[in-house]
């Protein structure tokens, strides 16, 4: 009896666990959720069918795996190419494969295990008794009559008591149609009864239109209670009209009123004599009040006294600055007796004027402490031997340029019979023959020596440019200016001077 069924990359399942308890198990569910797929795998199981695209799609290959009650497990795989099976049998660690079967064809050993294949029956046939299709019940239910199954029941080793369960299921059968008849009746019943309650939807409409037209009352009732007030309110201002045009007709017999005269200036008039008349009033008190006094004293000069005054006046000023300053200094100390200061001062001003070397000493510090170490000087022996061998052959040369150009100048020897003139003419050829290969002799070492200093120039240029700036003092270094006096440090007292 299997137990539990696994399915693998079956189909639509990737990985289905069913536990089959013992009894009936009913498999349900809504379309297209897989429960073919589990009848497809019990088939792939027990008949080892060719492939029918099986595998999942992506999956390297499809499992059905079948446990049994006694622990034992079959697994039907299914590959691209091929299919084998699997049996591990309890306390095994490995399990047994069955591989290279042929298509259709069910090892012997997994047929014994699985019980579930086909019956033989007389004649040479076989009847499949444990599965079905979704058109076709498995074979005991298809086959009631035929002489298939009474071949089978003849060959069949449990046939009493198969023939009980279809003797069961007969009876069942004609049970649920019993069944199915009673309902049928009450189904009619049922049916008479909702026909006696067909006038209901009449019924039912005709409430629906009284709700209606009460409703279109109700609205009218309160359209003539509106028109009711619309009425009395007409009535009303009738009569409001029709006193009105009663004080209408007895005003129209008045004559106009007469125009009004402008007020504003007779105001304006009015007021300015109220306001001259309390000046009047004011002048004739005043008038009044003087008459009896006599004549005034003539006035004293009052200059000298208003200096006096102000005098006075700043007099006290100053005496409360003073006085507030005198309190303000009361809760003080006594001051310290003060020193000669003169050398302080010049001490100051010394500070002061060492301030900017001070700065400058400070950023030169900072600049230095930014570079690197300076590297080791060269050796400048050969340098210095080869620029006096240089500035002698110039020397030389420029000597020799001197005598070539005075030659020049000289003009060739008169011809002369004197054979002890010509003679010293000619030590004097061949001395001028000899200065000439020595002048060529020596400007051929000079242009040695002008390449052996271009040479050494080069070197030197390269690295002034590689070095970028002097590492003393970090002033722009050239190989122009290097050449043509040298670099010279602002400060003497540091580095000792030029360099």
């Amino acid at each position: 009896m299997i137990r539990r069924l696994t399915l693998v990359d079956f189909m639509a399942h990737g990985r289905t666990v069913i536990d089959l308890p013992p009894g009936l198990t009913a498999l349900t569910g809504p379309n297209n959720s897989g429960k073919s797929a589990v009848v497809e795998a019990l088939r792939c199981l027990t008949e080892n069918p060719p492939p029918r695209h099986c595998i999942r799609h992506g999956a390297a290959e499809a499992r059905v795996e079948a446990e049994l009650a006694d622990g034992t497990v079959i697994a039907w795989v299914r590959r691209p190419k091929y299919a084998l099976y699997e049996v591990r049998r309890p306390g095994a660690e490995e399990p047994e494969t069955y591989a290279k079967m042929g298509r259709g064809v069910v090892p012997e050993d997994v047929r014994k295990l699985l019980r579930l294949g086909p019956v033989a029956v007389d004649g040479g046939e076989t009847v499949d008794v444990h599965l079905g299709n979704q058109r076709e019940p498995v074979f005991l239910l298809s086959d009631k009559s035929g002489p298939k199954l009474a071949a089978f029941f003849a060959a069949a080793s449990e046939a009493a008591h198969l023939i009980a369960m279809q003797a069961a299921l007969s009876k069942r059968t004609t049970q649920k149609k019993a069944e199915k008849k009673r309902l049928d009746k009450a189904l009619g019943g049922h049916t008479q009864a909702l026909d006696k309650l067909s006038p209901l939807p009449a019924i039912e409409l005709a409430l629906d239109r009284a709700a209606e037209l009460e409703a279109a009352l109700a609205q009218g009732q309160a359209e003539a209670d509106r028109l009711a007030g619309l009425l009395a309110e007409r009535k009303r201002l009738a009569g409001r009209a029709a006193v009105l045009g009663q004080r209408a007709r007895r005003l129209s017999r008045l004559s106009p009123p007469p125009a009004l005269a402008a007020t504003i200036p007779l105001a304006e008039t009015v007021a300015r004599q109220q306001t001259l008349g309390r000046a009047v009033a004011r002048f004739a008190a005043r008038v009044a009040a003087l008459s009896p006094l006599g004549a005034p004293l003539p006035l004293a000069p009052t200059a000298e006294l208003a200096g006096l005054a102000r005098a006075v006046a700043e007099g006290r000023l100053a005496l409360g600055r003073q006085t507030r300053r005198a309190a303000a200094l009361a809760g003080l100390a006594a001051p310290p007796q003060t020193a000669d200061t003169a050398a302080l001062a010049e001490l100051a001003g010394s500070l002061a004027d060492s301030l900017p070397a001070l700065a400058r000493l400070i950023s030169r510090r900072r600049a230095l402490s930014a570079l690197a170490e300076p590297p080791s000087p060269a050796a400048t022996d050969e340098l210095a031997r080869l620029a006096a061998a240089v500035a002698a052959l110039r020397g030389r040369a420029a000597a020799l340029a001197r005598r070539g150009e005075t030659l020049a100048r000289v003009l060739p020897p008169p011809e002369t019979a004197d054979a002890a003139a010509l003679s010293g003419l000619g030590r004097t050829a061949d001395s001028l023959l000899a200065a000439r290969q020595t002048l060529a002799a020596k400007q051929a070492e000079l242009a040695d020596r002008q390449r052996m200093l271009d040479t050494f120039s080069a070197r030197a240029a390269d690295r002034l440019a590689a070095l970028g700036a002097c590492p003393l003092c970090g002033a722009s270094l050239t190989a122009e200016a290097f050449f043509a006096g040298g670099h010279v440090h602002d400060a003497a007292g540091d580095d000792g001077g030029a360099s």
